[in-house]
């Protein structure tokens, strides 16, 4: 096949799989602009007739600042508190050697393929008993112990930092602290970027949950307040609303990826590569 008509079929492909991918996010911003006669219409038009800016005005009643700051608050803890335990732990496996290497490593794969929803329980019992229930220590820490993909993650990355480097270092009388904050960790933005992107969104999307541990609308998180404009049967709330207030959900999420995009295309794409 010749190059030129190769490559205009490989970009046609992409531009038709990216508006395949975008409909069910254009469909939802659409959506929050439109009345609720023409969210129940059938066929429903592409766009609305006039654009109802009160949908968002009155999705916010329900996501209101304090949802907005406590969501952060989850989602920001979880992340910080797993990069604290996970990164000096996934070091030490990666270049510290010792003998139970290989069955901490077991250990830490085997609970991966437990369901979340076996665990729900026996969590909540546990953070009943240490009197957890609706506050943020509830909330962040269970979730934030569950690390061991971020453990393996960046264990990963850390195997593939040149054994000369660390050698030189410890030769020059660096401790292995030294080694790891000074070498290992500026090394590791873009595994940094990976692990913060995904598990920020993860924390973010979380539903079951924040709804079991911390109903209490001092510490409500954005989706359990979202679940009532979900809408049902006898809801007389517009599913309008239900999706502007997904679109001011999924602006946060937005701004985090937006940031870290650099980083995140790089560590995905050096994954790849290696």
């Amino acid at each position: 096949m010749h190059p030129r008509l190769y490559n205009t079929l490989r970009y046609a492909l992409i531009v038709v799989c990216g508006l395949v991918l975008a409909v069910p996010l254009l469909f939802m911003v659409s959506g929050s602009l439109k009345s609720a006669q023409e969210i129940n219409a059938f066929p429903q038009p592409l766009l609305p007739e006039t654009p109802i800016w009160q949908n968002f005005a009155d999705a916010w009643n329900y996501l209101t600042p304090q949802v907005i700051g406590n969501t952060f608050i989850f989602s920001l803890g979880i992340v910080g508190l797993q990069l604290l335990i996970s990164l000096p732990a996934a070091f030490a496996l990666a270049k510290i050697p010792f003998k139970w290497t290989a069955v901490i490593l077991t250990t830490l794969v085997v609970p991966m393929f437990v369901p979340a929803n076996l665990t729900l329980i026996p969590l909540f019992v546990v953070t009943f008993q240490l009197g957890w229930l609706n506050s943020f220590a509830g909330l962040i820490i269970p979730m934030a112990a569950q690390c061991a993909f971020a453990i393996l993650l960046f264990r990963q990355f850390f195997v593939t930092l040149p054994p000369g480097l660390i050698e030189a270092a410890r030769i020059d009388g660096a401790g292995w602290p030294r080694v790891f904050t000074s070498i290992a960790l500026p090394l590791a933005k873009p595994a940094l970027a990976t692990f913060c992107s995904i598990s920020f969104l993860t924390a973010w999307n979380m539903y079951i949950w924040p709804l079991v541990v911390a109903p209490n609308p001092a510490q409500r998180v954005i989706n359990v307040a979202l679940a009532p404009l979900a809408g049902g049967e006898n809801s007389v709330i517009s599913p309008a609303i239900g999706l502007a207030g997904a679109v001011i959900a999924m602006v946060p999420v937005l701004i985090v990826f937006i940031v870290l995009q650099k980083w995140y295309i790089k560590g995905v794409v050096g994954t790849g590569l290696e």
